[in-house]
Formats: C-alpha cells, sequence, structure tokens
C-alpha cells in the first residue's frame, strides 16, 4: 500500500501544479504539456527498465484507456463550466468505484479491515467536500454539471482498468499509449480552434512539466502496486489526493484548512491506515 498512497501524493502534486493556471493557462496546453512529458519519462522508463515493448496486450487496452481518458478530459471540462469546481470535483473521486467494482468482478478478495478502510475513506472524502456542496442564497446547482460529472467519472475509472489490464506486460508502454489520444486532441485545437499556445509562458512550462512528471511516476506506481495487489484499493487510495493538495495549498498558498477539512483529513487517513494493514 505504501506505492498506492505515494501516487496518491503525486496525483495531488499534479493537481496542484496544473491548478494553478486554471483560468490562465487553455486546458488543452495544459493536457499537451503533461502528456508530451509523461511520454518521454515512460519511454526513458521502458528503456532503463528494459520493457521498451509494444506487445499486442498493450496496444488495444492502452489506446481505447487513452480515448477513455480523453473523453473524461473534455466532459469534465463542460461540468467546470456548468457548476461549482468543488461540487463537480468531489463527484470526480467517485472514479474510483468502477476499479473497485471491477476488483469484485474478477474476484479479488477484501478483508475486513479493507472494507472497514474503504467505508470510512469515502467518509472522509465527502465530508471534505461538504463545503462546496453548501449553496448561498443566488447560487443554484446545475444538475447538467453532475451528471457530466458522473459520466467522466465512469469513463476515468474505465481508463484506470483497461490500464491495468495493459499493463499486465509493460506499464510504461501501456500508460504511454493511452496519451497518444490525448496529445493528438490538444494539439488539434491548439492550432485549429484555439490558434495559439493556449497562453503558455516559459514559467507556467516549466512548473507544468513537473506537474507532468510527478502524474507519470504516480501513473507507474499506481499501476505497480495494482498489479501486485488489488486495483480496486489501490484506486480508493488514490482519494487522499485532495487532500495532498489543500495541504501544498496551505504551505505555498498559505490557504487556511476549515475545520470540516481537517476533520475529513483525520478521517481520510484513518481510512488509509486500515487499508495498509
Amino acid at each position: 500500500m505504501t506505492l498506492a498512497i505515494a501516487s496518491a501524493v503525486l496525483f495531488g502534486v499534479w493537481k496542484f501544479g496544473i491548478g494553478q493556471y486554471r483560468g490562465h493557462v487553455s486546458p488543452y496546453a495544459i493536457v499537451l504539456v503533461t502528456s508530451t512529458v509523461g511520454i518521454a519519462f515512460y519511454l526513458v522508463s521502458a528503456w532503463r527498465t528494459d520493457r521498451m515493448m509494444f506487445a499486442p496486450k498493450d496496444l488495444l487496452p492502452g489506446t481505447v484507456a487513452g480515448i477513455c481518458a480523453l473523453i473524461a478530459t473534455v466532459v469534465m471540462l463542460k461540468a467546470f463550466q456548468r457548476g461549482k469546481l468543488g461540487v463537480v470535483a468531489g463527484i470526480g473521486a467517485t472514479s474510483g468505484l468502477v476499479p473497485l467494482a471491477y476488483s469484485f468482478l474478477i474476484g479479488e478478495a477484501l478483508s475486513p479491515s479493507d472494507v472497514v478502510g474503504i467505508v470510512v475513506i469515502a467518509l472522509g472524502v465527502t465530508v471534505f467536500f461538504l463545503p462546496a456542496m453548501r449553496r448561498k442564497p443566488e447560487e443554484t446547482h446545475s444538475v447538467e454539471a453532475i451528471v457530466l460529472a458522473l459520466v467522466a467519472s465512469l469513463f476515468w475509472g474505465l481508463a484506470i482498468v483497461l490500464e491495468d489490464r495493459g499493463s499486465r506486460v509493460s506499464i510504461p508502454i501501456t500508460v504511454l499509449l493511452s496519451l497518444v489520444p490525448q496529445i493528438l486532441f490538444s494539439a488539434v485545437m491548439l492550432i485549429f480552434v484555439n490558434k495559439s499556445l493556449g497562453g503558455l509562458t516559459r514559467p507556467s512550462l516549466i512548473r507544468l512539466a513537473g506537474a507532468g512528471a510527478a502524474l507519470a511516476l504516480g501513473n507507474v506506481l499506481f499501476f505497480t502496486a495494482a498489479n501486485v495487489g488489488n486495483v480496486g484499493i489501490v484506486a480508493v487510495l488514490t482519494g487522499l489526493a485532495p487532500l495532498v493538495v489543500a495541504v501544498l495549498a496551505l504551505v505555498f498558498l498559505r490557504e487556511r484548512l476549515t475545520r470540516t477539512e481537517l476533520s475529513a483529513m483525520i478521517i481520510t487517513i484513518a481510512g488509509a491506515g486500515l487499508l495498509a494493514i
């Protein structure tokens, strides 16, 4: 479970890194930079570990996973345009339910402490996002945004399952293949639709590249953990990522944590501890 928690921390670093440029840099530019860095990372990783193989078992799952991730990204962007960021992000955390269901279908066993840990983590994540769910008198929650966020979560969960199946042969190459559709789509949008770099500057390029490296390493750790353990449990542990974002915002942006958020952190960390037993 150490690898799974480490991957959740890296996913949190990635989300924090790209979150700073939300509204300032085009989402397509963000995807293009982070995905390109990811491909470079996976090529080096595959070469250094002698896993430079494009096996048929990698090709189909990796490509379809990339398409699912692309659909999830586009749909989630539309959800962000129609609803509150906190609400949409909170619903997005449910993507881990798909791999969890998949682990049940393939017969991966859960111990009593695993079940309790999953429930506790789900409770902690829910408590963490409760403040975002509160509505001011002048605000409305878009049903369309909620539906779109659920659809995005479904496709993200499917992408995780497909990449997990393909990663049995080569983790770096499978995840690399999943990035190709995302890079092609983002490049087309920037070149033919935006007709610009999407607001990229040298400082933002460097920081987004760092975020992309964190995402790439996080994926390697995630699927390594999934291959040796239960993919459902590993996916549930990624629910720690939003808490990592909150801690980073506290340290670097001086954003204070509310009592609710602190309570959610304690609950979620306790759940992670139960899974690690």
